[in-house]
């Protein structure tokens, strides 16, 4: 077991090489339905302006084969979104689908662990690369409090045991707990005590005003969501040039927060996700941020994301970047 966040140190230097050829991590919302309501997220804090449904697998389908066409080959392909992935019954067989049409380099899920079960945790260690459960209380009375759900608690600590302990297992365990759920080193010490021998990875992560227009820090200011360093604004954001989501009915989103989903570039179900990427709506996007226009704009005039979420910072070289996106899609 290693101390460690979900963030990868092993990257490229972002400004020199925007604009890629591909995204470097592909966001995949196969559902909205969640078996939670914590206090910090839009199912708590306003679950009525967000589109609930889950991904079909034929959607699916075409979602993969048009994303393993991309070159050079997307470095990820995270499953995660403003539902449990593992809501989705169908979960177990759409990894094994993107995983043998060679989607990305590497796949990952984020996950409340709850539903974790016989059915799906063999498929998902065989073929994940690396399976993030949050955790989201250390008692039934804390998962209450924070999820307004009642949890078994020592159930869900023996399904990540089970989990753990799967023989031949391939996905590494990664579990994190926010700072709000251990706000003492007592409470620090007990959530090591639990997971530490049954994680391969583990981590307390900070609490941040993650949702564009939503407070869900539960007023906790504890600065970067993984790093120490104090946040500095940003007008460039980053990720409108290494990402994108795909929503659980095909709306292509150039990064994986905008829950009220206002920045759509395109839609799966009609146009090819290579074309959306090359295409006049994220040129436009990101000329707007390398302008310096960020702050004219929703939702990314009130999203923090890059500053607190992100270490790919990329504002001293906006020109240069303005001069190479306007160059590429001048070659078009």
């Amino acid at each position: 077991m290693i101390k460690t966040p979900q963030l990868n140190y092993d990257r490229i230097e972002l400004g020199g090489a925007v604009p890629l050829n591909s995204p470097l991590v592909v966001y995949m919302e196969t559902t909205t339905y969640c078996n939670l309501e914590c206090k910090f997220c839009p199912h708590y804090l306003s679950p009525n302006e967000f589109q609930k449904g889950t991904m079909s697998f034929e959607l699916f389908q075409k979602v993969c084969i048009n994303l393993s066409r991309f070159t050079p080959q997307i470095k990820l392909l995270r499953f995660c979104g403003l539902g449990d992935s593992l809501f989705n019954k169908d979960i177990a067989k759409f990894v094994e689908f993107a995983v043998k049409n060679k989607v990305a380099q590497r796949y990952e899920m984020i996950s409340n662990g709850i539903l974790l079960s016989e059915n799906n945790q063999n498929i998902l260690s065989k073929y994940l690369d690396r399976l993030i459960i949050s955790i989201e209380g250390l008692d039934n009375k804390e998962y209450l409090d924070f999820t307004n759900r009642k949890v078994d608690f020592e159930s869900l600590v023996s399904k990540i045991k089970n989990f753990y302990n799967i023989p031949n297992r391939h996905a590494r365990l990664h579990v994190k707990i926010h700072n709000s759920s251990v706000n003492s080193e007592e409470k620090i010490q007990k959530f090591h005590d639990i997971f530490s021998d049954i994680s391969d990875e583990i981590y307390v992560e900070n609490l941040i005003n993650l949702w564009p227009n939503l407070i869900s820090n539960l007023g906790i200011n504890s600065g970067h969501r993984f790093v120490e360093d104090d946040p500095v604004n940003q007008k460039v954001c980053s990720q409108i040039f290494k990402s994108l989501q795909i929503n659980h009915d095909g709306k292509v989103m150039p990064c994986c927060i905008d829950w009220k989903v206002e920045n759509v570039m395109g839609d799966a179900n009609h146009e090819d996700i290579i074309d959306i990427w090359n295409g006049k709506n994220i040129r436009e996007l990101q000329i707007k941020h390398l302008l310096g226009k960020r702050t004219s704009f929703l939702p990314c005039s009130s999203c923090t994301m890059n500053e607190l979420s992100d270490i790919d910072h990329i504002d001293e070289k906006a020109g240069e970047i303005l001069e190479r996106v306007r160059a590429k899609y001048e070659r078009l």
